[in-house]
């Protein structure tokens, strides 16, 4: 029957038939069905191997990409070091190529559903207004990926660094007036192009070798305009938060920046913040405390704040001179003036623009513009010769 058929293709096409009609016919072409441990094998086989490509995928949490450090290279700058978080990205220490200059990298995740959040064309809108050298600006915008990082001056550390570290030795008399007429003269410039920062702190004041300071982090500023409309209550960090978003305000303007001034001057002076509260009411009563619960007579108006309550406890105004006494870094700089003449003179001027820029009613606290003019920073000025 196969005398036809060439005797390979014979051979391949062989077949063993069994005497046993009811056994199925085996094919030889075809392999071995697998037994129990080769069967196991395959089922666990695709099984590593999806594991492994899992594995590989980024890790995507909320729509955000992973926060790695692939992009060490980013164009013409490189990644050096982490050196902190923002409001609403990492910083990074970073090199300008061209130029080997230090930059300061600020790394915004994109949302893979989203874009660019709302907060950061905020953040990066105001910064391409800034123009000031007590202001930090926008050198640069790189987008990485799924990210983009914000180019800025860098610059040492933060003002809460340097006060922890240093100490007194390194916060004089003639410090605290530098850095008070720079914070100033740079809130100046921001309110005057309608720019509110709404998070002023020690962490976010950057300072040099020189004794240069700018102001940093504006993730949380923003632009207003006339007239003024409602703004979330939820920002600045609570020890430099004032008391009129504290008691839940609708309205509030450039006077939040200055009370956060204030206390950035008092925490200078005593090394110390004065109002380190735990909670929103802890840190109102901290404040009544020291300042007094304030009145319909000290503060018009204040009664009819929506958190504002009438059983709140009765506190008297304290002399403020008197409570930083109590401390040991500000007798410390006392030590350092060699003149007692001077010394009153400049801490009665001192203390006259802490309580200005402490007070209560938001409509008579102090401008930046009329803080910076005050005679606290022209005490110091000797005697004009002709």
């Amino acid at each position: 029957m196969n005398e036809n058929i060439p005797p390979r293709q014979q051979k391949e096409n062989l077949v063993v038939v069994d005497k046993n009609p009811t056994k199925p016919i085996i094919d030889l072409n075809k392999s071995k069905p697998p037994n129990d441990s080769q069967r196991q094998q395959q089922q666990q086989q695709p099984i590593k191997k999806e594991a492994i490509e899992i594995k590989r995928k980024p890790n995507v949490n909320n729509g955000v990409a992973p926060d790695d450090d692939d992009d060490i290279d980013l164009g013409g700058y490189q990644k050096i070091s982490k050196i902190g978080e923002g409001t609403y990205g990492v910083v990074f220490k970073g090199r300008q190529k061209l130029t080997n200059k230090i930059v300061a990298l600020k790394k915004i995740r994109l949302a893979f559903s989203e874009g660019i959040p709302v907060t950061a064309m905020r953040e990066i809108a105001i910064l391409k207004e800034m123009n000031h050298h007590n202001v930090i600006g926008l050198k640069d915008l790189v987008q990485k990926d799924t990210s983009v990082y914000i180019v800025s001056e860098y610059l040492d550390m933060d003002l809460r660094r340097y006060m922890n570290d240093v100490g007194r030795k390194g916060m004089t008399p003639a410090h605290i007036k530098s850095y008070m007429h720079q914070l100033l003269c740079g809130l100046q410039y921001c309110h005057s192009h309608r720019i509110l920062h709404r998070d002023l702190k020690p962490q976010n004041l950057l300072i040099d070798s020189t004794g240069k300071l700018i102001i940093a982090d504006l993730g949380l500023s923003r632009v207003f305009g006339v007239p003024m409309r409602t703004y979330t209550h939820q920002v600045i960090t609570l020890w430099y938060r004032p008391p009129e978003i504290l008691l839940g305000a609708q309205f509030y303007s450039t006077a939040v920046d200055m009370w956060s001034v204030g206390c950035i001057f008092a925490e200078m002076m005593t090394l110390r913040p004065i109002f380190p509260g735990d909670s929103q009411i802890d840190e109102l009563f901290r404040i009544f405390q020291l300042l007094g619960t304030p009145t319909e007579d000290i503060w018009p108006g204040v009664s009819t704040l929506p958190d504002f309550n009438v059983t709140f406890p009765g506190w008297k105004r304290r002399n403020l001179r008197e409570e930083f006494q109590k401390y040991n870094s500000f007798l410390q700089l006392k030590e350092l003036y060699n003149d007692p003449e001077q010394y009153e003179q400049s801490f009665t001027h001192a203390f006259d623009l802490i309580n200005k820029l402490l007070e209560y009613d938001p409509h008579f606290r102090l401008s930046a513009k009329k803080a910076a003019e005050h005679p606290y920073f022209y005490t110091d000025i000797g005697h004009v010769k002709f």
